[in-house]
């Protein structure tokens, strides 16, 4: 039986095709994964009620260097969460505007209160386990208010 000399050529065809089509995913899939995903919401129970702002949660290193502050979307808080107990300053370094810093216990309860301007910095002098960073003038945050992620 005699071979087909097309056979080659349709193969090879298949080949360059599967691999377009696979090169075009992956470039769909990278442009997919660049845009962030929607904003969350937080709750603050306060002395007041409870507040609800439009936020995101930050559990991982990449996701704490990139302060409310410093990021385009259109958010009201921002909430660190730390794997362990720190007393690490905090800095509003090229920050665009104020914000309110909540330093949070393991619980997530209110220790401190501090606002900062854009390039201010301050060390907590206790530790903490999260930080609520919210935009001036939302919400009034005191010691022994609770978040709710």
């Amino acid at each position: 039986m005699e071979r087909n000399p097309f056979l080659s050529l349709i193969a090879f065809a298949l080949l360059v095709l599967l691999s377009v089509v696979s090169f075009l995913g992956y470039l769909l899939a990278a442009r997919r994964l660049q845009t962030p995903p929607p904003p969350e919401t937080l709750t603050v129970l306060t002395r007041e009620g409870p507040r609800i702002l439009k936020g995101r949660l930050a559990r991982t290193p990449e996701a704490w260097r990139l302060g409310l502050g410093l990021r385009k979307e259109p958010l009201e808080a921002l909430l660190y969460l730390f794997p362990e107990a720190t007393d690490a300053p905090f800095s509003a370094q090229g920050y665009r505007f104020p914000v309110v810093v909540a330093f949070l216990d393991g619980k997530n309860q209110v220790l401190k209160v501090v606002r900062l301007n854009p390039g201010e910095s301050v060390a907590p002098g206790t530790l903490y386990r999260g930080i609520l960073e919210v935009k001036e003038d939302l919400v009034p945050l005191a010691p022994g208010d609770q978040v709710v992620p």
